[in-house]
């Protein structure tokens, strides 16, 4: 839940959990509102209305000093999402994983273009946090123009990303 109204229509269907989101969080989100004052306001209305529901906060929570904030905010426990990447598991290139673990909040930006270019349709109050890249470096702001001139983006795009595919040695061992 990303709002107050979301968790009134959560607790009102029944919801025996309820995770506070705040706009630090990694991928999809409103952004309204931030992890330290959403977890707050959802654990009264929870304390209030739904005593036995628990709240778990998400949203820049990496550590444990993020879990002792959470919990200091009422929260009954957390929800870490991106900190993950950095797994051996993670589904990611390894490229990109060392991309997250190098990066800091300064290096997120929340914006629409990722899913522009992956042509997903969300609706328009979400957006996605993200690391930065080129690709949003030049689009973020332009969304509008991005759309008009998708095909050209996807082009370029994909041409950069055969190339990077064909000299990278982990994709090449893949093609043997």
């Amino acid at each position: 839940m990303q709002t107050l109204h979301q968790a009134r229509l959560a607790l009102a269907v029944g919801a025996q959990i309820i995770v506070a989101q705040g706009g630090e969080a990694g991928g999809h989100g409103m952004g309204a509102r931030s992890t330290f004052t959403l977890v707050p306001d959802v654990v009264d209305l929870v304390a209030r209305r739904s005593p036995e529901t628990l709240v778990v906060a998400a949203g820049g929570v990496a550590d444990g000093r993020g879990l002792a904030a959470a919990l200091a905010l009422g929260a009954d426990g957390v929800r870490v999402g991106t900190r993950f990447w950095a797994a051996t598991e993670a589904l990611v290139s390894p490229r990109a994983q060392q991309r997250g673990i190098d990066a800091d909040g300064d290096d997120t930006v929340r914006t629409r273009v990722y899913d522009i270019v992956r042509q997903r349709d969300w609706p328009d109050e979400y957006d996605a946090r993200m690391v930065g890249n080129a690709l949003t470096a030049r689009w973020h702001g332009h969304e509008a123009e991005l759309s008009a001139r998708l095909p050209d983006v996807l082009n370029e795009f994909e041409g950069r990303l055969r190339q990077r595919i064909s000299t990278s040695s982990r994709y090449s061992s893949a093609r043997r």
